[in-house]
């Protein structure tokens, strides 16, 4: 019996070693992909853009247009069209926009419009809205959309659209500017910006984003497949939390689109295209007027600031219902006349005085 039991205690124990050594193996091989995922920025590469490059325009797209805005665009002349890439399950980010930054039509007397881009939603997910996407078109009229399936891995796919949509339909444009549900934008700020440019045409800007390295790592989010982009490096481009262009460029890019094979991300993909038309992205000189990464705005930031990403519906509508108060009393503090001071909890305009302590006023985010 003895001999039996030792038998089956060895066993176990050589079972149990096993499993360890599976799982170490488990570990080790982790490490060594997530490793080789990472990019080696000691790697100099040179890139022929000319690789995307196909010479029938094989890759144009023939979606078809299932909704479109109310106004007719093509007889207007709008100063700036701001096109917002949306999912259709977003409808309280729209209205958030829509009583925010995308309410008023016109500042310093130039027309601003804001439309919102989207794709096919599958008919489940159309019958748990509240509000159809139908019904909310007809009361807003802002809605553009075509028939392919809207998707993270489309997004390229409604950037298409939009630039074709401007070319089809709204064609007097001066600006066009492509942003997120999720981002805060100072239009005023933004139509300022464009105002006080010196030239107008083969104008790109945004958050630039020079020598990005592509992800090969097990985010799905941040992959991007060897088979889809096989380079190291990204084109220098834009990123999509909000960019602008002169209306020249929209149908240079639209063309290339043509010719170039959609990838996953969309402002890489405009990137490229930019690149094989050898048009330069401009790098503000302002580093406070685009944010890719969420940060509390304070004053000073609040009063530059064109657009900055990753704010929900509500800190939208907060950061835009204080703005305009925040920024009075930083010119009132500029001028010598009020300063902002707390008392308690309580926020107060005093004259200032060098008996008290002045109090910097910074914008406090209510955290959902």
């Amino acid at each position: 019996m003895a001999p039996a039991v030792l038998t089956t205690l060895l066993n176990r124990m050589s079972l149990r070693s096993l499993k360890w050594s599976l799982l170490l193996l488990s570990l080790l091989s982790f490490l060594v992909m997530w490793y080789l995922s990472l990019p080696h920025y000691n790697v100099i590469e040179r890139v022929n853009w000319m690789y995307f490059y196909e010479y029938e325009p094989i890759y144009r797209q023939d979606f078809r247009f299932t909704l479109r805005e109310h106004s007719n665009c093509s007889h207007q002349n709008p100063f700036l069209v701001i096109l917002v890439t949306s999912r259709p399950s977003d409808v309280k980010a729209r209205q958030a926009i829509r009583v925010t930054w995308g309410e008023k039509k016109s500042w310093w007397g130039y027309e601003v419009l804001t439309f919102f881009l989207l794709g096919q939603q599958a008919e489940k997910e159309d019958k748990m809205l509240a509000l159809s996407l139908e019904d909310e078109h007809l009361l807003y009229g802002d809605i553009i959309r075509q028939d392919f399936l809207d998707t993270y891995n489309n997004l390229t796919l409604k950037t298409i659209m939009a630039f074709r949509w401007v070319i089809e339909f709204c064609p007097n444009a001066k600006y066009v500017m492509k942003t997120d549900t999720d981002v805060f934008i100072n239009t005023g700020n933004l139509v300022k910006y464009l105002l006080n440019l010196n030239h107008s045409e083969k104008f790109f800007t945004g958050y630039p984003l020079i020598d990005n390295y592509s992800y090969r790592g097990f985010f799905h989010k941040n992959h991007i497949s060897y088979q889809e982009y096989p380079f190291k490096v990204f084109p220098p481009y834009c990123s999509g939390l909000g960019y602008i262009m002169s209306s020249d460029l929209v149908p240079r890019i639209y063309e290339m689109m043509s010719h170039v094979k959609p990838i996953k991300f969309e402002d890489v993909y405009v990137g490229i295209c930019l690149n094989l038309l050898k048009v330069n992205i401009h790098i503000p000189e302002d580093t406070n007027l685009f944010f890719l990464y969420r940060i509390h705005l304070d004053v000073c930031q609040l009063r530059r600031v064109i657009a900055a990403h990753g704010f929900s519906s509500k800190e939208i509508i907060t950061y835009w219902q204080c703005w305009p108060f925040l920024v009075e009393l930083f010119l009132r503090e500029e001028r010598g006349v009020l300063v902002p001071r707390f008392q308690g909890t309580q926020l107060s305009l005093s004259p200032r005085g060098d008996e008290e302590q002045v109090i910097p006023l910074l914008l406090m985010m209510i955290w959902y």
